[in-house]
């Protein structure tokens, strides 16, 4: 990983629309965001390589089910699905999150990231969150989550 003294800035701001999610149900929303994790992620074992700190993320089926079934459900979260492995490319470190109890014990902690990306034009922040395991792989694990405020939306 990188050292503190090299910073990194996040110059690619990935662009998505919730065009296609405004009309859906809730059901109706987590059954495609499932389905587009598995079609573009999971089924193509895809990896993602970290810009900031070099890390590759990989795809598995536990990040599905977190990111279509975990939280609530809302067109600006939901549509991030198509652009989540450049979400995880750009996103800068944000700090370490310690193992919960309840976590399986191949589980170390969690790497924060906060990301920039623009929804419907509308520059929002995102936070991901990397799991890290014992056998040194980090897999994309939890929920997206849109920082700030949505009153505004």
């Amino acid at each position: 990983m990188k050292t503190n003294s090299q910073k990194y800035k996040q110059t690619v701001i990935p662009e998505v629309s919730t065009g296609d999610w405004k009309d859906l149900t809730i059901k109706e929303s987590r059954a495609k965001t499932f389905e587009h994790y598995h079609t573009h992620y999971l089924n193509k074992e895809k990896r993602v390589k970290n810009k900031d700190i070099g890390i590759t993320v990989e795809f598995e089926k536990q990040g599905a089910r977190k990111t279509a079934h975990g939280g609530y459900v809302y067109p600006e979260k939901m549509c991030l699905i198509q652009v989540l492995d450049k979400l995880i490319r750009y996103a800068k470190y944000s700090n370490w999150g310690d193992r919960k109890e309840k976590d399986p014990a191949k589980v170390i902690g969690y790497l924060n990231f906060n990301v920039k990306v623009k929804i419907d034009g509308r520059m929002e922040y995102v936070h991901l969150v990397v799991r890290v395991s014992n056998d040194g792989k980090f897999h994309y694990s939890m929920e997206i989550n849109i920082l700030g405020n949505k009153k505004n939306r």
